[in-house]
């Protein structure tokens, strides 16, 4: 008999230790009703939804591409005194003397443009000034790579009077 009013009394001194560690522990807005005949523990959460947008967000829960996944595309152009369309280091840079439209949006060279669209061609137009003139008028630009940067450089020549 002594043994079994030990594992009683561990088991009720569990149990009272116990039950204030359960309700501190469980956070959020917790109550504890005491009536005479029982006792009510009940807890309410006010955890607020995030927005996530649209309801094609919320359905699909497509996350926003990454500019690690699109292209970016770097135009120079250089004055070509030997002709050979290749920028050798005696030839000078061209600054804000050619401008460039892709996708109906002109950019003075030189040009830093980000965001390409992945798996999609560009066409690229150049235009000169009244001093230089580029010798490719026209050329097309495929973004065949996520993140991929291309280089481009427009020889040009200078305009005689």
């Amino acid at each position: 008999m002594n043994i079994y009013y030990k594992h009683l009394l561990c088991s009720c001194l569990f149990v009272v230790i116990s039950c204030p560690l359960c309700v501190c522990a469980a956070g959020g807005d917790t109550r504890v009703n005491v009536n005479d005949s029982q006792q009510d523990f009940s807890k309410t959460d006010n955890l607020q939804l995030e927005k996530k947008g649209n309801i094609l967000n919320i359905i699909l829960d497509k996350s926003p591409e990454l500019s690690t996944q699109r292209g970016t595309l770097v135009i120079e152009a250089f004055l070509d005194s030997n002709n050979n369309k290749v920028w050798d280091n005696t030839e000078l840079d061209l600054k804000n003397d050619i401008v460039c439209t892709i996708d109906n949006v002109k950019y003075s060279i030189p040009a830093f443009i980000p965001a390409l669209d992945y798996n999609a061609r560009y066409k690229i137009r150049c235009t000169g000034s009244s001093d230089f003139q580029p010798t490719i008028d026209q050329k097309n630009v495929l973004i065949a790579r996520r993140g991929q940067i291309i280089n481009m450089t427009i020889p040009c020549s200078k305009n005689t009077p």
